[in-house]
């Protein structure tokens, strides 16, 4: 729908020494979120307390927002997201890994070998965690 993941991701590339641009990793994000919430404020230029780092980890933890993705989801005025059929937003288990229960073994074979190839310059994929 919305073209390759990859050219996406490879597109950044370019701007990884842009003051304007701020790459987070969902790697340093499920080991320090208090941290990746610093820099994110530092990055925006607004002063955090403690105490409101605490709260946005709180808000941004996944089962948080799944508990308020599904409250919103109830407001037939509420437009989540446009990608799914019924356009709700969906959370499933907030867990790495689970798309391969989804793929056969020859999708997932495709996959690894797609991405190997088209992210094997990229700086970037460096910091993307994939387990094969």
């Amino acid at each position: 729908v919305c073209g390759s993941w990859f050219d996406h991701v490879l597109s950044w590339e370019e701007n990884t020494t842009d003051k304007s641009t701020l790459f987070l990793f969902y790697e340093d994000m499920k080991k320090d979120l208090p941290n990746v919430v610093e820099k994110v404020s530092a990055f925006l230029g607004v002063n955090t307390s403690e105490s409101g780092i605490d709260e946005i980890c709180v808000k941004c933890s996944f089962s948080e927002m799944k508990t308020n993705t599904e409250k919103e989801n109830y407001n037939p005025n509420q437009t989540v997201c446009a990608l799914t059929s019924n356009r709700r937003l969906i959370f499933r288990k907030g867990a790495v890994g689970d798309w391969k229960n989804h793929f056969t073994p020859k999708q997932n074979r495709m996959f690894e070998e797609t991405f190997a190839e088209k992210m094997k310059s990229s700086k970037v994929a460096k910091h993307i965690v994939y387990e094969f």
